[in-house]
């Protein structure tokens, strides 16, 4: 058995978002997942379980989203992104592909993932930029918003800045980087951390926003961050503007891998310990960080990227 990892980018706008969907909610518009399961099956002549870095929600887009699957096919590992583009729809592409260790995973071996999030500041609307990024039509103080940013650098709890819908083990996160640029009528965050929350970037979107057209003083983001208990942040900026760009497996690409003020931690990625027994097939667990994986059945606990 062979592991196969594929670099993949596609456009959300038509998808329930990565994670393939069952009963009621897979009559609805079709997953990533799927989408690629499908290609695999027939390119490998065999049904392949996909599994992603991160699980993207409906309309969010990915540039280099990271993704494998185990299979017995002996096609060569830099031919299956032509493969697999010839039988996916033009919304989703295979960028690269390479044979990895068989325990790899995309999700679990993970160091940090890197995000991008776009606004259109101007005050008409785009029709081409409608699907891709976030418009903004009053002024956004680009300045003010960087200085509110620097609060979520380095280990905090983000509890004020989670999503409902989860209920992750932890809410702890360590942001490695990140920073507002202005390009023209562009707007763009870029964020890089070990593990994000659901809803996390766009809830802080949604409130810096609000820091960039003078509705929060520049402090504020900062005093929701140290009240976990605070439903004050946001609102939830749209999924269209957000971009998955880049998952690291290598510490020496980090951000501020040459220092430790952004550094995911000062020594070295801890070791797979044993972890407690699977409850679905009872196999041992093990412990990557704070999230628990079956190497046998791929039952997994304790990660809301």
């Amino acid at each position: 058995m062979r592991t196969i990892r594929l670099v993949v980018e596609y456009d959300g706008t038509g998808y329930c978002g990565w994670q393939r969907q069952s009963g009621a909610a897979s009559a609805g518009a079709p997953s990533v997942q799927a989408t690629l399961e499908a290609a695999v099956r027939e390119i490998a002549g065999e049904p392949a379980a996909v599994t992603g870095a991160g699980r993207t929600d409906a309309g969010v887009h990915a540039c280099g989203q990271v993704a494998c699957f185990a299979t017995t096919s002996r096609i060569p590992a830099d031919r299956f992104p032509a493969a697999l583009n010839a039988h996916l729809p033009a919304d989703i592409r295979v960028l690269g592909a390479d044979e990895v260790p068989e325990r790899f995973h995309p999700r679990f071996d993970a160091l940090a993932r890197a995000y991008r999030y776009e606004i259109l500041n101007r005050p008409a609307p785009s029709a081409l930029l409608r699907h891709r990024a976030y418009h903004v039509p009053e002024p956004l103080d680009v300045e003010a918003m960087q200085r509110a940013l620097a609060a979520f650098l380095g280990r905090h709890d983000f509890a004020a800045y989670h999503g409902v819908g989860s209920n992750p083990k932890t809410t702890t996160c360590t942001v490695l980087d990140a920073a507002w640029q202005r390009s023209g009528d562009r707007v763009t965050l870029t964020i890089t951390a070990d593990r994000f929350l659901r809803h996390m970037v766009r809830i802080l979107v949604g409130t810096l926003v609000r820091v960039g057209t003078g509705r929060l003083p520049v402090a504020a983001p900062g005093e929701f961050l140290a009240d976990p208990t605070s439903r004050r942040a946001g609102p939830t900026a749209p999924p269209h503007g957000l971009y998955l760009v880049r998952v690291h497996y290598d510490r020496a690409g980090l951000p501020g891998a040459g220092g430790p003020a952004r550094s995911v931690r000062s020594e070295t990625a801890p070791a797979r310990d044993a972890g407690p027994r699977c409850p679905a097939c009872g196999a041992g667990m093990f412990t990557v960080w704070c999230r628990l994986r079956c190497p046998r059945c791929g039952y997994f606990e304790g990660c809301e990227d």
